[in-house]
């Protein structure tokens, strides 16, 4: 993932962790030079695993989008 990948993932999944629906988990989303931080804070272990299952789908599917969209501008 390049930088403006990762820039672009950042400010499209930002918004749903500002507003994760339960309040057993937080989410925070960060650009860092390496790409993108995940980080989820979880009272337990059922709650952790449904928050990484949605966020890490939200990662891959704005990725997937960038990238069908950048070669269409090739």
């Amino acid at each position: 993932m390049d930088g403006e990948e990762a820039e672009v993932i950042v400010r499209s999944v930002s918004p749903e962790a500002l507003d994760v629906p339960s309040r057993r988990v937080k989410v925070y989303l960060e650009r860092v030079p390496e790409g993108v931080r995940l980080r989820v804070e979880s009272r337990d272990l059922t709650a952790l695993r449904a928050a990484l299952n949605s966020f890490l789908r939200f990662i891959d599917a704005s990725l997937s989008s960038v990238r069908v969209i950048s070669r269409l501008f090739e």
